[in-house]
C-alpha cells in the first residue's frame, strides 16, 4: 500500500493518531455508559494511521498512547491489558491488511498475536508486582462478582439467583470475550474499508465480505454438541459448550455477513452502521440474533431473498 507524506506533516499526524487513542479513553472513563461503545473504535485511529504512516510511526502513536493509559488508569491491571490489547489489535489489523491477507487469515492472525502479546504483558505484570497469575485473576474475579452481586441485588434478584447468574458467566465468559473482540475487529476492518475507499483504495483481497457462507457440514457439529449438553456427566457439558462457543464464531461470520449485505443492498447511512455493529459487539441478545441468523441462513439463504423486492 503506497503511502505518500512529507516529512513535515508526518508530526502532525502522530500527533493526531495520539490525540484520537486520548480523546476515545478519556470518554471511557469520563462517561462509562457512552465509553462502552467509545471503547470499541480503540483500535481504529492506529490501524488507519498504520497504514497512512507506517510500522514506525504507529509504534510512536501505540507507545505514548499506552503510556497516557498507565498513567489514567492509575495502574489498574485488567484495564491496561484490555485497552493495550485493543491498541495492538489496530496495530496487527494494519499489519495483516498490508500484506493484502484475506480476512478470515488477517483476524485469526491478528487474534494470536494479540493474545501473546497480552499473554507475555501480564507475564511480565505479575513478576513486578510479586504475584502469580491465579491470585491476581482471582482477586479480580471476586471484585468483579462483587460489584455485579451489589448490581443485581438493586434490581431485587435473590442471592441464590445472583450466585446462578455468576457461576454461569464465569462458564461461558472466555467465549463471549472472544465473540465481541472478534465482532470489534470485523467492525474495524469494515470501517477502515470505507475510509480507504473513499481516498480510492480498495482493499481486495477484503472484498465481498458479506458473501461469506460457513461450509454446511457445521450443522451437524453444532447438532451434536447441543446433544451432548442432554448428557448426565459435567465434563462433556462442559466441553460441549465451549467448542458450541467457538463454532458461534463461525456463524457469527455468516451472521454479520447478513448483516452488511443488507445494510449495503439498502443503501444504509455510516452512522446507522456503526451504531447496529456496536450493540451487536457490546450486548448479549444481539449477539445471539446475528448467531441465528447465521445458522439458519444456511437452510433460508436470507441474502438470496434480499435481491427479491
Amino acid at each position: 500500500m503506497t503511502r505518500i507524506i512529507t516529512p513535515p506533516l508526518v508530526v502532525k499526524e502522530i500527533i493526531m493518531g495520539i490525540s484520537l487513542c486520548i480523546l476515545i479513553f478519556t470518554i471511557i472513563f469520563a462517561f462509562p455508559l457512552l465509553g462502552v461503545f467509545a471503547l470499541l473504535f480503540l483500535p481504529l485511529p492506529v490501524l488507519f494511521y498504520r497504514l497512512k504512516l507506517g510500522r514506525n510511526s504507529s509504534y510512536v502513536i501505540v507507545g505514548i498512547s499506552f503510556i497516557v493509559l498507565l498513567i489514567m488508569t492509575q495502574g489498574l491491571a485488567f484495564d491496561i491489558l484490555y485497552f493495550g490489547s485493543l491498541l495492538m489489535t489496530g496495530f496487527f489489523l494494519g499489519e495483516c491488511i498490508e500484506r493484502h491477507f484475506g480476512i478470515e487469515r488477517t483476524m485469526i492472525l491478528t487474534g494470536l498475536c494479540v493474545v501473546g502479546s497480552a499473554f507475555a504483558a501480564f507475564i511480565l505484570y505479575t513478576i513486578f508486582q510479586g504475584q502469580t497469575m491465579t491470585a491476581i485473576v482471582s482477586d479480580y474475579l471476586t471484585r468483579y462478582f462483587a460489584l455485579t452481586a451489589q448490581l443485581y441485588t438493586d434490581m431485587g434478584i435473590e442471592q441464590s439467583q445472583v450466585e446462578t447468574l455468576n457461576s454461569a458467566f464465569l462458564i461461558v465468559l472466555p467465549g463471549m470475550f472472544c465473540v465481541s473482540f472478534v465482532a470489534t475487529m470485523w467492525m474495524n476492518i469494515l470501517i477502515i474499508k470505507r475510509l480507504l475507499l473513499r481516498k480510492g483504495i480498495q482493499l481486495k483481497n477484503l472484498d465481498n465480505l458479506n458473501q461469506y457462507r460457513a461450509p454446511d457440514t457445521l450443522v451437524w457439529g453444532v447438532i451434536v454438541l447441543g446433544l451432548i449438553l442432554f448428557l448426565p456427566m459435567e465434563a462433556p457439558k462442559y466441553v460441549s459448550i465451549n467448542c458450541l462457543i467457538v463454532l458461534m464464531l463461525v456463524y457469527f461470520f455468516q451472521g454479520i455477513a447478513v448483516v452488511s449485505f443488507f445494510f449495503q443492498t439498502k443503501r444504509s447511512p455510516t452512522a446507522l452502521r456503526m451504531f447496529c455493529y456496536s450493540l451487536i459487539a457490546v450486548q448479549l441478545y444481539f449477539l445471539i440474533l446475528v448467531i441465528g441468523l447465521g445458522f439458519f441462513d444456511n437452510w433460508i439463504n436470507f441474502r438470496k431473498l434480499g435481491t427479491h423486492e
